[in-house]
C-alpha cells in the first residue's frame, strides 16, 4: 500500500523538485549578477570605524574636493587647437562665404535697379514719350539699345530712296547692333556669377581636404601617445569635422544665390529680346507708313 502511494506520488515530487531548483538557479544567478555590477559600477566603500576603535569625534572632517568642470569645447577652442593648415582651409571658407553673401547683396541692388530703369524706358517708349526716352536712354539696357538703333535709322534717313532690299538690311543692322548692346549689359549683369559657381562647386571639396588632413593629424597623435583612447582622437576628429561644415556652409548659399540670378538673368534676357523685336516691328511700319 505505501509502496503504491510512493510511486503514484513521485512524478508530482520530480516536478516539484525541477521546479525548486529552476528557482534557485534564478535566484542564484540573479544575486551573481548584482554582486558583479556591485563591484564594477560602486566605488569601494569607505570603511566605516567602529565604537571600539580609538577615534577622536571633535576632530576636522575632511573636506570632499569639487568634482572638476569639464573643459569647454565650442567651435571657437576648434579652431584655435587646429593645424595650421586646418586654419588657413577655415579662413579660406570663411572668406568664401563673406564674398558670397556680399555678391548676393550687390546683385540684388543692381538687378533692382535695371528692372526699375527698363520699366521706366519701356514705359516710355510704348506713350512715344521722345523726351522721356531721351532722359533715360543712358540709364537702362532697353534705351542703349534704342540709342544704336535710332542712329542706324538716321544713317538711314539720308537715302530716301531706299528699296525694300534696303530696308531689310537696316532691319538686320538694327537687330545686330541691339544685340551687341544687350549683351554688353547681360555681361555687366552677370559679373561674379562665376565666382558663385566657383565656390558653390569646389567650397565642399576644399573642406574635404581639412578634414582629411585633421584626421590625419589625429592618427599621427595616436601613433605618438600610443594610446587610441577618445580623448585623444575626440578633437582631432571634431576640428576636421568642422572644416567640412564650413565647407557645406559656404557651397550651400552660394548655389542657392547662383541659380536665384541665373533665372534673373533669364528673364532679363527673355525681356530685352521682346523690346528688340518690339523696336524693330515699329521702325518697320513706320518705314511702311512713310510709303
Amino acid at each position: 500500500m505505501d509502496t503504491r502511494t510512493l510511486g503514484f506520488h513521485s512524478p508530482r515530487w520530480q516536478s516539484r523538485l525541477r521546479m525548486l531548483m529552476l528557482v534557485l538557479s534564478i535566484g542564484v544567478t540573479g544575486l551573481t549578477a548584482s554582486a558583479v555590477l556591485a563591484q564594477v559600477e560602486e566605488p569601494p566603500a569607505t570603511p566605516i570605524s567602529s565604537p571600539s576603535q580609538n577615534t577622536d569625534l571633535n576632530a576636522p572632517v575632511p573636506a570632499v574636493a569639487p568634482m572638476p568642470v569639464p573643459e569647454r569645447f565650442g567651435v571657437r577652442e576648434m579652431f584655435t587647437q587646429a593645424d595650421v593648415v586646418v586654419k588657413a582651409v577655415m579662413i579660406f571658407l570663411v572668406l568664401c562665404s563673406l564674398l558670397t553673401w556680399a555678391v548676393l547683396f550687390e546683385k540684388l541692388v543692381v538687378f533692382a535697379k535695371a528692372r526699375r530703369a527698363n520699366q521706366r524706358f519701356l514705359a516710355g517708349f510704348r506713350n512715344n514719350d521722345l523726351p522721356l526716352l531721351h532722359e533715360q536712354a543712358e540709364h537702362s539696357a532697353m534705351g542703349r539699345m534704342w540709342q544704336v538703333a535710332q542712329a542706324e535709322v538716321t544713317h538711314f534717313g539720308r537715302n530716301r530712296s531706299a528699296d525694300a532690299d534696303q530696308i531689310n538690311r537696316l532691319l538686320q543692322r538694327m537687330s545686330l547692333t541691339a544685340s551687341i548692346v544687350q549683351e554688353r549689359d547681360l555681361a555687366r549683369l552677370g559679373s561674379m556669377m562665376g565666382v558663385l559657381a566657383t565656390i558653390g562647386a569646389t567650397a565642399p571639396f576644399i573642406g574635404l581636404f581639412g578634414t582629411v588632413w585633421g584626421i590625419l593629424n589625429s592618427f599621427a597623435s595616436i601613433a605618438t601617445m600610443k594610446s587610441a583612447s577618445l580623448a585623444i582622437v575626440a578633437p582631432g576628429i571634431a576640428e576636421a569635422l568642422l572644416a567640412t561644415a564650413l565647407g557645406l556652409f559656404a557651397a550651400i548659399p552660394a548655389v542657392m544665390i547662383f541659380n536665384k540670378f541665373a533665372r534673373d538673368i533669364n528673364g532679363f534676357v527673355g525681356g530685352l529680346d521682346n523690346f528688340s523685336a518690339e523696336m524693330i516691328a515699329d521702325v518697320s511700319r513706320k518705314l511702311d507708313e512713310v510709303k
